[in-house]
């Protein structure tokens, strides 16, 4: 099965060396980018999920890993990233696609291997997919870390979480780029539609400045916001910036 879903992504990747140089530049992986497309990602662990099991994926997973420990140029950067495609279009179980969550994890190198992965679907908004994403903010792996502030801002920033979610990202202490990238992402995105609760979190003196002027950045690159809101970001903003 691995060599046949390598084959498929060899050929699906045939004319696209341009795009795959200008993808390995963005993604900013150590792993071999043969370009494959997102969508043609996705098309493909459509196919292959139909047939799978949790078991089957495991497999390709153990692969991954395998790969990774011997640092080895098989381990594609789209093949991994295919593997968590896979996890989210088989059918199997929450737990099951946690248990394979768990596994994947290790083997990303990339915020994109977290972005396209994470998807926003009303399963993933559970309570058991809230409690893994506790579980993975309080991890030392940066990427692993990501993963859990991106499935809340995803599929938690709702009237009914926005309280705890904040809460939680408070004892979040991972100082790694990719993460607080993800956190100011997140309070850009929670400001959309609770503007003045998220501009107080922003207040707090556990977030630091760097994250604090990233999410009002990402705020003021915004068109979600009307001129007034935006006239109190660059308030906020320029004062942030004297701290």
């Amino acid at each position: 099965m691995y060599d046949r879903i390598k084959a498929q992504l060899t050929d699906l990747a045939q004319g696209n060396e341009s795009y795959a140089a200008f993808n390995r530049r963005i993604v900013n992986t150590k792993m071999p980018v043969i370009g494959v497309r997102v969508p043609d990602l996705r098309r493909l662990a459509k196919e292959l999920a139909g047939e799978m099991s949790a078991a089957d994926i495991s497999r390709l997973l153990a692969a991954a890993d395998i790969s990774r420990l011997l640092a080895a140029p098989s381990n594609l950067y789209e093949y991994v990233l295919l593997c968590g495609l896979l996890i989210n279009r088989a059918k199997i179980s929450d737990e099951e696609a946690i248990r394979l969550t768990r596994q994947y994890l290790p083997c990303v190198d990339s915020w994109a291997h977290i972005d396209v992965f994470v998807e926003k679907k009303r399963r993933f908004a559970g309570e058991v997919w809230w409690d893994f994403a506790l579980e993975c903010l309080q991890n030392e792996d940066e990427f692993t870390v990501r993963y859990g502030v991106i499935s809340l801002m995803t599929n938690f920033l709702d009237e009914a979480h926005i309280n705890q979610v904040f809460a939680v990202l408070r004892n979040v202490k991972h100082d790694g780029y990719y993460v607080k990238m993800a956190l100011a992402w997140l309070y850009a995105t929670a400001a959309v539609h609770f503007f003045e609760l998220t501009l107080a979190e922003l207040e707090n003196e556990h977030i630091d400045t760097w994250t604090r002027n990233k999410a009002y950045q990402k705020m003021r690159e915004s068109r979600r916001f009307t001129p007034e809101q935006q006239a109190v970001i660059l308030k906020k903003k320029k004062a942030s910036k004297l701290e």
